[in-house]
């Protein structure tokens, strides 16, 4: 990654990270704790805490929006969320695990 994109890493996952995940109702789901970016540096996904004995789970950034008021928006609602596979400690995203979350989302 060159340091153009290494800024742009930073700058997204500041953007992104301690911000409150919600449904479309604004009922909350969790508090993204970090951000797993492709090769080229976009943000693919939010790592969520649902603060459930420290479970973290994956979210696609591309599915949401920030809201005025600082929220990240998804059209999820928590059970579809907590039901997706678990973040690994890692927070590494193999080609396994990115076609769980791809068939979980359905984002064919």
């Amino acid at each position: 990654m060159n340091s153009s994109n290494k800024d742009n890493a930073a700058q997204h996952t500041t953007s992104f990270r301690g911000h409150d995940v919600v449904d479309p109702t604004h009922r909350l789901i969790g508090t993204i704790s970090d951000v797993v970016y492709d090769n080229g540096g976009t943000p693919q996904w939010a790592v969520v805490d649902l603060g459930m004995l420290r479970s973290s789970h994956y979210l696609p950034i591309s599915a949401g929006y920030m809201s005025e008021t600082g929220e990240f928006v998804v059209p999820y609602d928590k059970k579809v969320v907590k039901t997706s596979p678990k973040a690994d400690r890692s927070h590494l995203v193999d080609a396994s695990t990115k076609s769980e979350l791809t068939r979980h989302y359905e984002l064919v």
